[in-house]
């Protein structure tokens, strides 16, 4: 599974999280991997599940505050929120990846499952993090 791969498959699980924040990462890992039928999770899957997970507090928070006054991520598309939260891990803390891929990975992961007016959207939200 190559790196486009590995990250649609952990987009997918956060969205699954955030569907249930109980979910601990090794429930996302095992929930993702039998309904997508998949035989294992890449290690660059697993890797950005866990810290999407691990993080996700502080992921959510600085997404939050980069929304217009007033507006929190719930009201926000959630597919939306997990191709932000899974570019954001990498942006901040991944060495496999630079940033401006990163963002560029969040766009197309925006035209496979998003609604086409949410790419500007996670473009300028993402473009906050790229210094």
């Amino acid at each position: 599974m190559n790196q486009h791969e590995s990250r649609k498959v952990a987009m997918q699980a956060a969205y699954l999280a955030n569907q249930d924040p109980e979910y601990t990462a090794e429930e996302v890992e095992a929930k993702t991997v039998a309904t997508l039928d998949l035989k294992e999770l890449s290690a660059y899957s697993k890797t950005l599940i866990e810290g999407v997970i691990a993080k996700r507090e502080e992921l959510e928070q600085d997404l939050e505050s980069y929304l217009k006054n007033g507006w929190h991520l719930n009201r926000v598309n959630q597919i939306t929120v997990a191709i932000m939260e899974v570019a954001l891990y990498e942006i901040k803390y991944s060495d496999e990846i630079e940033p401006k891929a990163a963002v560029n990975e969040a766009l197309n992961l925006c035209d496979e499952f998003a609604d086409p007016k949410s790419k500007p959207f996670v473009n300028g939200m993402l473009a906050n993090f790229i210094k």
